[in-house]
């Protein structure tokens, strides 16, 4: 059987001479299990060659993935230290704020001092001390 021009399948009328009729079926037979064989012991020495293939093909993909897990991993540690900061920011602002409220209470009252101090000095004198 071969191919035309056109793809299609051509048949061909020509018969296959059977194997026992020419006597080679004993031949065969010795031939396949001796193929058999071969094709065992390189089956398991292909079989090794295959995982050692799957291996090499998912070496650099574990080795890609291992290294954005350790990065994600640093991503991680660099998030917590931040985020610690930030809280001892916070706190930092809010004691900041606590002085800061109690600093101008505190200017508060020295200016309400001076303004109170200021006011009764230039007081109207009561005009019996300011004869003399």
């Amino acid at each position: 059987m071969g191919l035309m021009e056109n793809g299609r399948a051509k048949y061909d009328p020509t018969p296959v001479p059977r194997l026992r009729e020419i006597g080679l079926q004993r031949e065969f037979e010795e031939r396949s299990s001796r193929k058999d064989l071969v094709d065992a012991r390189e089956g398991t020495e292909g079989t090794k060659r295959l995982k050692e293939m799957v291996e090499g093909m998912t070496r650099e993909p574990r080795a890609a993935i291992d290294a954005i897990e350790r990065e994600i991993g640093s991503l991680r540690d660099l998030i917590a230290e931040r985020e610690q900061m930030l809280v001892e920011a916070i706190d930092q602002h809010a004691n900041l704020s606590t002085e800061a409220v109690r600093g101008m209470d505190v200017v508060r009252k020295a200016l309400a001092q001076i303004r109170d101090a200021f006011n009764a000095a230039i007081r109207p004198m009561p005009p019996e001390l300011t004869n003399s």
